[in-house]
């Protein structure tokens, strides 16, 4: 249920900021994709920029600022007891924000929350190269300082370096898989190669 519930949340602030007007135009019943479709361009930016005039909705959990909408993917909603949304503007750590997302646990549940540069320190040995963030499948640029991880949300850690065609710069991908049903059971498969 309130795994649900986090879905329409999600659903509600991506139709709102990702929706075009229609009107006047003519539906098709052929897919959009197919065999011989052409190919699709797709620029994904953060919702960030889309969301209500550039201000993104701020998150609580149990009272706790976690950051901004970026971060209901490191929340385990399948322990979310219940969750309100106020629609207001509000500065927090210097930053304006329109919406409050407040996310309240179950008692059985406490999350643990951390910073990505703590997360880093506590887990991994890294390098001084850049650092690109990957939450599941998606990359993100959200985790700075402010936005926290529930570190008992987290499954495991996965850390690649990449080599960038230009100077043999090296990139830092962090890729953080978090404890949902699917990815526990994608753990657990055994690959013979």
């Amino acid at each position: 249920m309130k795994k649900n519930i986090l879905s329409l949340i999600i659903l509600f602030v991506t139709f709102n900021s990702f929706s075009q007007d229609i009107i006047g135009k003519k539906s098709t019943t052929k897919p959009y994709y197919s065999e011989n479709s052409e190919i699709k361009v797709i620029y994904k930016d953060s919702l960030d920029k889309f969301h209500s005039k550039n201000k993104p909705a701020g998150v609580f959990v149990n009272g706790i600022f976690i950051g901004n909408q970026g971060v209901l993917n490191v929340i385990n909603s399948d322990k979310i007891e219940s969750l309100n949304i106020e629609k207001e503007y509000y500065e927090k750590n210097g930053k304006e924000y329109y919406g409050k997302i407040l996310v309240k646990m179950k008692p059985e549940y406490i999350p643990k929350f951390i910073t990505a540069k703590d997360l880093i320190t506590k887990y991994l040995d890294l390098d001084t190269n850049p650092i690109i963030f990957q939450i599941n499948e998606n990359v993100t640029n959200q985790y700075t300082n402010e936005n926290l991880i529930d570190e008992n949300f987290i499954l495991k850690i996965e850390l690649t370096k990449i080599k960038t065609s230009e100077k043999d710069t090296e990139l830092n991908l962090i890729k953080i898989i978090t404890k949902t049903t699917e990815n526990i059971k994608e753990a657990n498969i055994i690959r013979i190669k």
